[in-house]
């Protein structure tokens, strides 16, 4: 296919991708009551301070900052006080609906607590300016819709590299497995948390074809500047941002040759961009250090001793808890759909990192270590550290996300290029979207039934209850379905492009299981078939793809 209607099908492909992704994240702005997402009123009083001026305020020691009369870290910030309206009389109260809450509203400017207060500025400079001028319901679901239109925009620039550098388009159905419902409920809120994931899955769609794939192209320009703008903002919105981001890179440049790098190093635009994140790099662990944000309040004297061994076997009996938390645990911990749609969505994941592992190298293999280091190991490292200060479960599943979403994108790559045809990969696909794009609409479901009615009410309408969105309860559910069907059609049409595209260049049969290869001539032991003198090798992990001299791939039988 030639370069132009790709381009021009991938313009209107990263528009409908957009439209997708903004309605699926948009309908739960227009759906939660105010602080029903997490924390959500400690990150707009932060983000309202910060649009002030109020960028790095002295820190404190706060009372009642949750609005249950509990001490925390912080800073206070000039605000609106009537910004500050936990859910406290709900939100720890499943069973009770968000009807008895007040309405966030203005007020006097005030100096009000938020355990926020420490946080880096980036996000909140970037949403915080509609609640700030206006803060009421309407300022508030701007806001929101702020910083779903941030990660939506990520996410279709993720979705339009995926297409245009994925070899059999597997990688789109890993890119639906990594946005789970619980992004897009974080992604519709006010908190850093939405972007941040937002920004690992850009970073891993741009960063895997731009270091991993060692095929000819044109030009990997969006792919560097896709890449360079993740990761800044991944190690910028978060604390725990730069972990995430030197366990993404590590896992990436695992076993990259010296003339790989060299080749790299001699593109400006790379050059460029690793100055830049090394500087937010740093500048993050700098903003880290001087505010403290990663201090918090001595232990009650009564507190129980927990031993190491009791914290650590407690964190790793817990994972079913932080695999709901990735896939979809919304509200305050409190709002979960039924147990098969959650296997339902990790069964696909782990389908991909099984096969992946079993068909690809070791060097490839060990990439997945970063991932066990970065989003197991050191959260639990961390967990047991702080078991006698701030108790267990701390970290949540949707904490890891940044890094985690890495796996079904990586595994969906090493895929492509050992086990799968286009044939094959388009199917997965396809799958994916079937199964796992309808649970979004599940979550909210059961999401808009606690807030209005309380967990325990039974029925599943989610037009009755004692509170309602200001802007009604149907249409949050109108945005959502229009959303998933934008996003279903997107998807589909993005694989059927690769599969053309795959088609028009003669890739549609290629497979590999163990290549081997000679100076003179190269044979498929696997089930490829044989390949012509002088055809020289691609290595992914320990396979050898074979490819003609010419560079056109060649087609196994």
């Amino acid at each position: 296919m030639s370069p132009a209607p790709v381009q021009t099908s991938l313009r209107r492909l990263w528009a409908g991708a957009f439209a997708g992704f903004f309605l699926i994240f948009g309908a739960w702005a227009f759906a939660a009551p105010y602080d029903g997402p997490p924390d959500e009123v400690q990150h707009v009083i932060r983000a309202a301070g910060v649009v002030s001026g109020q960028v790095a305020p002295e820190p404190a020691i706060l009372d009642n900052w949750d609005g249950r009369g509990s001490r925390g870290v912080g800073a206070y910030q000039r605000v609106p006080e009537g910004l500050h309206s936990p859910a406290t009389c709900w939100g720890f109260n499943p069973d009770k609906p968000a009807n008895c809450q007040t309405p966030i509203h203005g007020g006097p400017v005030a100096e009000v607590p938020t355990s926020a207060g420490r946080y880096n500025p980036t996000y909140y400079a970037l949403v915080g300016l509609p609640v700030r001028l206006w803060p009421s319901w309407g300022g508030l679901v701007l806001s929101r819709l702020v910083s779903a239109a941030l990660s939506a925009a990520l996410l279709a620039c993720a979705f339009a590299v995926l297409v245009r550098w994925s070899r059999f388009g597997l990688m789109l159905g890993g890119l639906v497995a990594a946005s789970t419902p619980m992004l897009a409920h974080l992604a519709g809120a006010v908190n850093p948390n939405g972007l941040e994931i937002s920004a690992g899955i850009a970073l891993f769609a741009a960063g895997i074809p731009m270091l991993l794939d060692d095929r000819s192209v044109a030009s990997r320009r969006p792919l560097y500047w896709l890449f360079g703008i993740s990761a800044v903002l991944l190690a910028l919105v978060r604390p725990l941002g730069p972990l995430w981001l030197v366990c993404a890179l590590a896992a990436l440049v695992l076993g990259l040759s010296r003339d790989r790098v060299r080749q790299l190093w001699a593109t400006k635009p790379v050059r460029n961009w690793t100055l830049a994140i090394g500087a937010a790099l740093l500048a993050s662990v700098a903003w880290t250090l001087v505010m403290r944000t990663g201090s918090i309040v001595p232990a009650d004297d009564d507190m129980p001793y927990i031993s190491p061994l009791q914290a650590a076997l407690t964190y790793f009996e817990d994972w079913n808890i932080y695999f709901r938390g990735m896939v979809g645990a919304a509200g305050w911990f409190d709002i979960f759909i039924p147990s098969p749609f959650y296997w339902l969505w990790i069964s696909f994941v782990a389908a991909l990192l099984l096969f992946a592992l079993v068909a690809s190298g070791w060097l490839d293999r060990w990439r997945f270590i970063f991932f066990v280091l970065g989003g197991f190991v050191a959260p639990g490292i961390m967990q047991v550290a702080k078991a006698n200060v701030v108790g267990l479960q701390v970290i949540g599943g949707r904490y890891m996300l940044p890094l985690l979403v890495g796996v079904p994108l990586l595994a969906a790559f090493l895929l492509d290029r050992t086990l799968m045809n286009a044939r094959l990969s388009r199917t997965m696909t396809r799958l994916f979207i079937i199964a796992l794009l309808p649970v979004h609409i599940v979550l909210l479901v059961y999401a808009m039934i606690r807030w209005q009615r309380g967990r325990g009410s039974g029925a599943l309408n989610f037009l009755e209850g004692a509170w309602h969105p200001p802007t009604g309860s149907l249409l949050p559910m109108l945005v959502m379905l229009a959303g998933v069907a934008v996003a279903a059609y997107v998807f589909w049409r993005g694989q059927n492009l690769v599969h053309r595209t795959a088609a028009s260049d003669g890739r549609l049969t290629i497979t590999t299981a163990d290549w081997t290869t000679s100076p003179t001539t190269t044979t498929a032991t696997g089930n490829g078939g044989a390949v012509a003198n002088g055809a020289s090798t691609a290595t992914v992990g320990r396979h050898r793809r074979p490819e003609p001299d010419d560079g056109s791939p060649v087609l196994g039988r």
